[in-house]
């Protein structure tokens, strides 16, 4: 069976799940329409970067059409990836204009984040979320007209999808009732490895990676570290990763005693993966009313291995395991048994390949 996964690479998800279900049998292919600035690798890479001229817009068009009619006939499964497709024209009206062009083989499509997520709706259902900061992703949410877009989109993938993921449990207040969750599967998970464990008697090392400062609450983390730094002093260190390579990444990440990932949305990211795979103890907020939508074993080894905190308490927990380190090494070892139970790219490949063959 050949399967192809486009046209985003998503944090790298689409290669980790692709390479896996290579091993689990399959043909599988990554396809990417642009090059990210994080450098995670895909099969084939149609543009090095966006157009940005009309001129480069219609070629650019052109290429992705070409681009349907070749794949169309040469794989059974299309996996799309951020709620997209190759010839997505939702800003003129346009939305997902290839999907029926696929119906010869099987459809599946995954939901990653706000491809899916909808601002007024998390409002009304939370005190505090992502969608509460305006500069989130730049305020493209702010009028409410994304949103509705967003909803033409998933009924759009609905009619023609023969199965919906989301990797964020919240996602699935927005998606059909046939969808359902689909853990992470980092593409670097191969190349990570498990750092032995410091005791802590020195300097702390806490570290978070901002990709999108709104989305993250990472004006949050930084002020309370920045508050740590002043209370802790030569205690800590604060290590902030930003545009880089995400091999490169990873060496920084390394380094670290204590990650802090996302407090606003609810769960974590891909991100928090790579540093539990490496034996790193996590923050994030995890939103406890979402854990309905994953699976009761996962969601009880969350709760013990992501060490939970919101915006409000980030401070006090943060003194809180500087004064008590022995508690990092606990998370630790959870975050272990967690993340090589739900979080390896066979296992996850598992899910998927069971839904191409049914």
């Amino acid at each position: 069976m050949k399967v192809l996964h486009l046209p985003t690479v998503v944090g790298g998800m689409a290669w980790g799940l692709s390479q896996a279900e290579r091993k689990k049998g399959l043909d599988s292919e990554v396809l990417a329409l642009f090059r990210d600035c994080w450098r995670y690798p895909a099969d084939r890479i149609l543009f090095e970067e966006p157009q940005k001229s009309l001129l480069s817009k219609l070629y650019g068009l052109a290429v992705r059409m070409r681009e349907v009619y070749r794949v169309r006939g040469q794989y059974q499964v299309f996996h799309f990836n951020y709620g997209t497709s190759l010839v997505d024209l939702w800003k003129i009206g346009m939305p997902l204009l290839d999907l029926p062009f696929y119906k010869k083989g099987k459809i599946v499509v995954t939901y990653n984040g706000c491809d899916a997520r909808q601002k007024y709706p998390t409002l009304n259902r939370n005190e505090s979320s992502a969608c509460h900061n305006d500069d989130c992703y730049e305020g493209v949410c702010m009028d409410g007209k994304l949103d509705e877009m967003k909803e033409k989109r998933i009924r759009k993938s609905d009619r023609y999808a023969d199965a919906i993921f989301a990797v964020n449990p919240d996602l699935l207040y927005f998606l059909p009732e046939r969808a359902r969750f689909l853990p992470y599967a980092v593409g670097s998970w191969n190349q990570i490895e498990l750092i032995p464990y410091r005791s802590i008697q020195g300097r702390v090392r806490i570290l978070h990676a901002p990709t999108d400062r709104g989305a993250k609450g990472s004006e949050i983390i930084i002020q309370n570290l920045q508050k740590l730094k002043k209370q802790y002093g030569e205690r800590i260190d604060i290590i902030l990763v930003e545009h880089l390579p995400n091999q490169e990444a990873l060496q920084v990440y390394a380094q670290a005693d204590l990650a802090i990932d996302q407090i606003l949305i609810g769960w974590y990211g891909g991100f928090a993966v790579e540093m539990m795979k490496m034996g790193k103890p996590v923050m994030a907020f995890i939103r406890e009313e979402d854990l309905k939508f994953i699976p009761q074993e996962m969601a009880q080894q969350c709760r013990q291995a992501i060490i939970n905190v919101d915006p409000t308490h980030l401070y006090e927990k943060l003194c809180f395991l500087l004064e008590n380190p022995e508690i990092l090494k606990r998370y630790r070892e959870a975050a272990l048994d967690y993340v090589h139970r739900w979080h390896d790219p066979i296992y996850v490949a598992g899910i998927t390949k069971s839904v191409y063959e049914s």
